[in-house]
């Protein structure tokens, strides 16, 4: 997480420095060498546009993941995210997903809560369909969303967080998870370099599809909301399987 925090500090660096020479517009920064997971990649492109760029995050990790059913995994859960600013007085518009049907950190709660998985976002060791976590994480596999359309996502996210970033390349390892070398990579862009008033015009678009039905939620704002409340009343429901976890690992270390 810390390098993800830095690779993320040094691209909106990259993207605004201005030595009166150049003019920077873009930077891609990326990050490997890592074996933990780096939490929601929403947090880094959040932090970025709270600086006024664009920020896009990218993510790799080891094989949970097939690409079909029936296939053994080879992705991991593969996510992106895209942060875009919208003014010092608004939160930024965040968009942060998975490329798998359920992200992993779904299915470790289930599992940790003894609770079912939805229907159709992951296989048995046979590929069948289940709703056990544990079939999952014992052979199984999760699956992608939308079918081949998450399957090509997944497979432009591990080009462009595995191969691209000098972490573990899949096919080149034993496999990622072995390998120990996990790929980021964190882009900004300048907004102001390309065009005038982004903020205005984003607002717009944002706006424009709010208003466009009386259904319609707009990314990221329900869980800024959530995330402003917990601030104001400063506490943090965790779930108590999980709580006692953390305890754990914090008096025993991670598993060997």
């Amino acid at each position: 997480m810390v390098a993800a925090v830095m690779a993320a500090v040094l691209a909106v660096f990259k993207a605004t420095y201005d030595d009166s020479k150049s003019k920077p517009t873009i930077a891609i920064v990326s990050a490997y060498n890592t074996s933990t997971s780096s939490g929601q990649l929403g947090h880094y492109v959040e932090r970025m546009a709270k600086r006024g760029v664009i920020g896009i995050a990218l993510a790799n990790s080891p094989e949970f993941v097939s690409a079909a059913p029936g296939g053994d995994p080879v992705f991991g859960t593969n996510p992106l995210a895209v942060g875009i600013p919208r003014g010092s007085n608004v939160a930024p518009f965040t968009f942060d997903m998975a490329t798998s049907a359920i992200a992993l950190f779904g299915v470790l709660t289930a599992k940790s809560k003894g609770e079912p998985l939805p229907e159709h976002v992951a296989y048995r060791k046979d590929g069948s369909m289940t709703t056990d976590a544990s079939e999952v994480m014992e052979g199984g596999a999760i699956a992608t969303f939308g079918g081949h359309k998450g399957a090509g996502l997944s497979l432009v996210v591990e080009l462009l967080a595995g191969a691209l970033s000098g972490g573990a390349v899949l096919g080149e390892v034993e496999s990622k998870k072995a390998a120990k070398s996990w790929g980021h990579t964190m882009i900004a862009i300048n907004p102001n370099m390309l065009v005038d008033d982004f903020e205005r015009k984003s607002a717009s678009v944002i706006d424009a599809v709010r208003a466009s039905g009386d259904s319609i939620r707009i990314p990221g704002e329900r869980s800024a909301k959530i995330a402003a409340e917990r601030m104001k009343k400063g506490t943090l429901p965790i779930p108590e399987k999980i709580w006692e976890s953390i305890v754990n690992t914090a008096e025993n270390g991670l598993p060997k």
